[in-house]
Order: C-alpha cells, then sequence, then structure tokens
C-alpha cells in the first residue's frame, strides 16, 4: 500500500481528517499494532462482537426463506446476546492541510475533502446526485474541466464515504507540482458555482439518469443484491425497493442540490492532502476559499 501513491494519499488524508478516531486508523493496522497481535486480542474481540445483537444474516438467490431460517436458527441459536458493543462517539472532523513529500513519485496526489451527511441522513439522495455532477464520471464538472478543457489532470474524481454517523466527500486528482495550485483553484470555482449557481435543467436530468442507472447496474449480482439487504437493515432496519428509491432520486431538486453545496463547501471545511514529488509546492487556507 505504500507503493500504491492514490491509496496512500487517502489513507494519509483521513488519518487527518478523523485525527485520533478509529475511523481513520489503518484498516490494515501498523508494523507496530499487527507485531503486537495477542491471542487473547483476537479472541476478547471476538466474544464481545460476535453475539446475536450484533448479527444480521442477508442472502439473495435461489431459496426458500423457511429453510435459510432454520438453517441460521440451528448453528447461531446458541449465541448469547450481550448488547450492542459497537458504539463509538462520532468523530469530529479536522479540516488540515497536510503536505508530504515523496520524491519517487513523478506526479503529487491530490486529495481535498469536506464532511459530509451520515449514510442515513434524510437528504442522501441529494448528495448523491450532487456527487454525481461535481465528479461522479466523465460527463462531470470536475473532469470536463480540469481533465477535458484544460489537460491539468489525467485522473480526478470526486466520491462520498458516507457511515453511521458521520461522511466526507473527497476530491481525488493526479497532477503535476506546478499544476496542482490550478487544479485546486478550479475545484474551488466548482464548489463556488454549486453554491450559486442554479443547475441547468438538462444537467439535472444528466445526472439523475447517471445515478439511477448506477444504482439498477449495481445490484445486477446475487452478491450485490445481498450485500444490500444487509446493509439496509442494519443502517436503517427498513427495505427500500427499487422503485421507492428511484422516486428519491427523482424528487431531488436544483434548489436541494445548492442548499447542501452551501452547507458543505464551507471554507474554514475544506481539508487537502498532497503527496509525491512537491519541489516546495504550499497551500494556504486562503487558497481554499469557495
Amino acid at each position: 500500500d505504500e507503493d500504491n501513491p492514490d491509496y496512500l494519499v487517502h489513507e494519509i488524508f483521513t488519518q487527518s481528517f478523523w485525527k485520533d478516531h478509529p475511523l481513520g486508523k489503518p484498516i490494515l493496522g501498523t508494523k507496530e499494532t499487527v507485531r503486537g497481535f495477542q491471542q487473547d486480542t483476537l479472541f476478547d474481540y471476538y466474544g464481545k462482537r460476535f453475539s446475536s445483537s450484533n448479527m444480521v444474516f442477508s442472502a439473495a438467490g435461489n431459496l426458500e426463506h423457511e429453510t435459510l431460517v432454520d438453517l441460521v436458527a440451528s448453528r447461531f441459536a446458541h449465541l448469547s446476546a450481550i448488547g450492542d458493543q459497537l458504539a463509538e462517539t462520532a468523530p469530529q472532523p479536522v479540516a488540515k492541510i497536510s503536505l508530504r513529500n515523496k520524491k519517487a513519485l513523478e506526479q503529487v496526489q491530490l486529495c481535498l475533502g469536506v464532511p459530509s451527511p451520515p449514510l442515513a441522513h434524510e437528504l442522501r439522495y441529494v448528495t448523491l446526485v450532487l456527487n454525481t455532477i461535481l465528479g461522479g464520471g466523465m460527463s462531470s464538472r470536475l473532469f470536463q474541466t480540469v481533465r477535458e478543457e484544460r489537460g491539468l489532470a489525467y485522473s480526478i474524481f470526486s466520491d462520498l464515504n458516507p457511515y453511521r454517523d458521520t461522511g466526507s466527500l473527497c476530491v481525488y486528482a493526479g497532477t503535476s507540482s506546478d499544476r496542482c495550485l490550478q487544479v485546486i483553484e478550479l475545484i474551488m470555482t466548482e464548489f463556488q458555482r454549486l453554491k450559486s449557481e442554479t443547475l441547468p435543467d438538462e444537467e439535472l436530468r444528466r445526472a439523475k439518469d447517471q445515478l439511477k442507472g448506477n444504482i439498477v447496474l449495481g445490484l445486477e449480482s446475487s452478491m450485490s443484491r445481498m450485500s444490500n439487504l444487509a446493509r439496509q437493515e442494519m443502517y436503517f432496519e427498513h427495505f427500500f425497493g427499487i422503485d421507492e428509491i428511484m422516486n428519491k432520486v427523482e424528487c431531488v431538486s436544483s434548489d436541494q442540490v445548492m442548499e447542501m453545496a452551501r452547507f458543505l463547501f464551507s471554507p474554514e471545511r475544506v481539508a487537502v492532502t498532497l503527496l509525491g514529488r512537491l519541489n516546495g509546492l504550499k497551500v494556504t487556507r486562503n487558497q481554499l476559499a469557495c
């Protein structure tokens, strides 16, 4: 992972953004934590988390519901319910500017992000539409402006990372050190446009159609349907059918997108991580005005 620049810049960003919280820790751990694992540590974690009160069983495909229930009950009914051991204090995001020089890299890896609503937020579909417009594909504003029109980056996109109690919206780009500030400026410009300019009907329509298509394509396999059922049970305790989801996307208005942009893109909430051959590159808070 240390040799994977686009992964590493997100890892550094996450550690800074969710500083001193488990959400900001490396998923794979560190050399020190892995080296320090003891059998008792593993068994203690297992005993506290793997209880009937924390388990969800989900299945999709050619199956009989009652048969599956009987199979699960026969194997897991003996487990005790020891209460919810997964509660954590919601992390507080840190809007930090992190610069890490790595001369072995030809390019500068850029990760720029802001806090966003949690996964079950009532306006989650508004955020999804906004992200699609901003950097969710080849027709998005960032891709068209930064790559197609200016040629400043080969890869640029935005993505949402929603969790149970928080979330983030991040923009990633790979560029050169002498073009990095231009890329940041263009990202800030697109943030400002979303905050101040009403979306053209055609662009909003295109974003909704793209989002709905991605949702449908994402449910094609039995594994994806199974995972979707589990997520909905864990986060909502309610199953949303595909028609209900499509209607929620369709109801998003341009005014809602603008209001969400104003909520998300506050200069004091913007965090930035740069990784690569920086050549003395500096980023100031004034350059993150949007």
